[in-house]
């Protein structure tokens, strides 16, 4: 979802559309996802290495 947010331009609305879910869903979701990626280096270099791909 964040990387439909930050990469691909959705909105929150647009992503929880598309997924089936409420956008403070979404919302909620990328919250946890930038807590956890504070403290987890692995899962931070994987996510810049698919955003990296994706904006090729």
């Amino acid at each position: 979802m964040d990387l439909l947010y930050r990469v691909g331009g959705l909105s929150g609305i647009e992503i929880g559309e598309m997924m089936g879910i409420d956008y403070s869903t979404v919302s909620q979701c990328r919250k946890r996802l930038r807590e956890r990626l504070k403290g987890d280096n692995h899962l931070s270099q994987i996510i810049k290495k698919v955003e990296r791909i994706c904006q090729l």
